[in-house]
């Protein structure tokens, strides 16, 4: 889990908005920073509080803008860098951690990189006590028979422990059992804890029902497993 660290909103943070690509709190994604204006960026974290934000480009305006400002969607998810290997040629590889939910504000003047000011979007350690019945339905459902033999399900298994709360189950789970990054974004966007534990349940409900429905119409001579894309 994430180590404690103070988050000073009143100042801008830097921003590293990529195009298919959505970071949860809690969770974790490798990224390799080979562009100078990141390059600088991430040296620039570094030497400072190791923090940048997530973000997504709002339509398809990127493509055509990629090296100016094309427009962002607004809500990011801030992180921390919490391993980086520097390169040759000037670059990074680097482990970045979700901290929180964060809306954008407003952007300041920067350069080479953009930053913006941030308005978190949920408190950072949210009560657990209306996310009981949840938290039981979700774990039955990630030691179902079916959805146990999915790769992804077998990965996260040693989240379900007393030490993981809720929250940040429900964040690492979606994260790594979701690659549809519109979901993910959904979820990004979603304050309210109850609301994301609600969707996690319901897509592990389908996703055990595929399943069901794809063992009962198996060809008898159908190799053991099924991968679902």
């Amino acid at each position: 889990m994430t180590e404690s660290l103070t988050i000073n909103f009143s100042e801008p943070f830097p921003l590293f908005p990529l195009p298919q690509c959505v970071l949860l709190p809690h969770a974790t994604i490798p990224l390799h920073i080979f562009e100078p204006r990141y390059y600088k960026m991430v040296s620039d974290v570094l030497d400072g509080h190791g923090m940048i934000a997530m973000s997504a480009f709002e339509g398809d305006d990127w493509k055509q803008d990629y090296e100016g400002s094309p427009p962002l969607r607004p809500f990011v998810c801030l992180g921390h860098i919490v391993r980086h290997e520097a390169l040759p040629n000037n670059r990074y590889h680097i482990l970045l951690q979700g901290l929180c939910r964060a809306r954008l504000i407003e952007e300041v003047p920067s350069t080479p990189y953009r930053m913006a000011r941030l308005d978190p979007t949920e408190t950072v350690s949210e009560p657990d006590g209306d996310l009981d019945d949840h938290r039981r339905r979700i774990e039955s459902l990630l030691t179902d028979k079916h959805l146990k033999e999915l790769a992804g399900v077998s990965a996260i298994s040693h989240w379900l422990t007393a030490e993981v709360p809720t929250t940040a189950l429900v964040d690492l789970a979606s994260m790594a059992l979701c690659d549809d990054n519109e979901s993910r974004y959904r979820l990004l966007a979603e304050p309210n804890a109850v609301a994301r534990a609600q969707w996690l349940e319901h897509y592990l409900k389908l996703t055990r029902r595929s399943l069901e429905v794809a063992q009962r119409f198996a060809p008898p001579d159908m190799p053991d497993g099924i991968n679902l894309n």
